[in-house]
């Protein structure tokens, strides 16, 4: 099979702060399939190379403005780019158009069976287009808040969106709540064939680093892009004030982002520490030595969690979690089966709330949730890759692909 990948966003260079759970997903296929070939369609970035060959996995980067460095769209991510600078929704119709002719001419080189579109905005919009002019029929992954953009377009917006689900032959999304959502594009006498096609799973865990808290890392850790729907101000509001209350973790944070500045700022007396974005040994020694995760979680203007790989990751090394619900992580299939081993909290914005779960977190220790690793391990791609594949070759069978 040879697959045509679509994405908004990809590791540019090697430590690239991107996730690359897109990347990971091609080459846990590449695995599962030896006969496949794919082709990443990404957007370009200054510091990015336009070609890359890594055997049978191709990336195609297309510029959308000149001179390169004025392409600032996609980079970390579109909504953020949007509310950070509203000027450059400007770029969006010449990024859908170089992304569009990018994906018409490497469809006509390359005999593809299948499109994959990683967000229905604004893959999706590119994916389908293709699809009516080539033939090639083509799958959709919601991975947030992207669905959800179409409700703010007004009729139009949801018209768009119901022919996007309705002519996709598989639709993929990280959680129930964004199938829902996708159901309410459509009328009621269609949703039974939407759901029949369609697949809640999250994105995967490549590469499992094991915990090791014999290193003595900090007692509670998170890690992620420093956005506003990581909910990291509510959890520094907390810690400030369980510190005048006589209660003093020391909390480390590994990632990068636009909210970092602001922060920081937030942080006076309690022992938070930014570590900023790792790569390599620092991201596994770091990983591997706190002894409890924290996810709280909150969206925001819009912007909403998927479901965080690291809190899976978390789960699967056995560390003690504090998950929000706006994680997700009540949507996982095995929730009634991880939830007493799990420090849930509702709000982050609940205060008094936050400061319990924290209360109860540390008195956890790490190992406590070894025993719900392997209910959760079914989420390595290794594992995960073949609830992704057959459904996708099932579908393509039954469209004569």
């Amino acid at each position: 099979m040879r697959v045509l990948m679509l994405t908004s966003t990809l590791p540019r260079f090697d430590g690239d702060m991107q996730a690359n759970f897109v990347g990971e997903q091609a080459e846990a296929w590449l695995r599962a399939r030896e006969a496949s070939e794919i082709t990443i369609l990404a957007p370009h970035d200054a510091k990015a190379p336009l070609r890359e060959e890594r055997g049978r996995l191709r990336i195609e980067r297309f510029r959308y403005m000149w001179p390169k460095r004025a392409q600032g769209l996609a980079y970390p991510a579109i909504l953020p780019n949007l509310r950070r600078n509203p000027f450059l929704l400007g770029q969006l119709p010449l990024f859908l158009a170089a992304q569009a002719r990018a994906a018409l001419r490497l469809s006509r080189e390359g005999g593809f069976d299948c499109i994959y579109a990683h967000w229905v905005m604004p893959q999706g919009l590119v994916a389908r287009w293709l699809s009516q002019r080539t033939g090639i029929p083509y799958v959709l992954q919601t991975h947030s808040s992207d669905l959800a953009v179409f409700a703010k377009l007004g009729v139009a917006g949801r018209a768009m969106a119901a022919g996007l689900l309705r002519d996709a032959i598989r639709f993929f999304c990280v959680n129930s709540g964004q199938l829902e959502v996708a159901e309410g594009f459509l009328p009621a006498a269609e949703r039974d064939s939407l759901r029949a096609k369609s697949s809640v799973l999250p994105m995967g865990v490549a590469r499992l680093v094991e915990a090791d808290p014999s290193i003595g890392g900090a007692d509670l850790g998170t890690i992620g892009r420093l956005s506003r729907k990581k909910g990291l101000d509510y959890l520094i509001a907390a810690l400030e004030e369980l510190h005048q209350e006589g209660l003093q973790p020391r909390f480390e944070i590994a990632g990068d982002g636009e909210e970092r500045e602001a922060l920081a700022r937030r942080v006076n007396r309690s022992d938070t520490r930014f570590l900023g974005f790792l790569t390599g040994a620092e991201k596994e020694a770091f990983l591997a030595s706190c002894q409890r995760f924290v996810f709280p979680a909150r969206a925001h203007d819009g912007d909403v969690e998927g479901l965080p790989v690291a809190l899976l990751e978390a789960l699967m090394r056995g560390q003690p979690v504090l998950a929000t619900q706006d994680t997700n992580i009540e949507l996982l299939p095995e929730w009634e089966a991880i939830r007493d081993h799990v420090v849930f909290v509702r709000d982050p914005a609940d205060l008094p709330a936050l400061k319990h779960g924290l209360r109860e977190l540390l008195a956890k220790h790490s190992g406590e949730g070894a025993e719900i690793a392997e209910t959760v391990a079914r989420y390595r791609w290794e594992r995960l890759i073949e609830d992704y594949l057959a459904p996708i070759e099932a579908a393509l069978a039954g469209n004569g692909g």
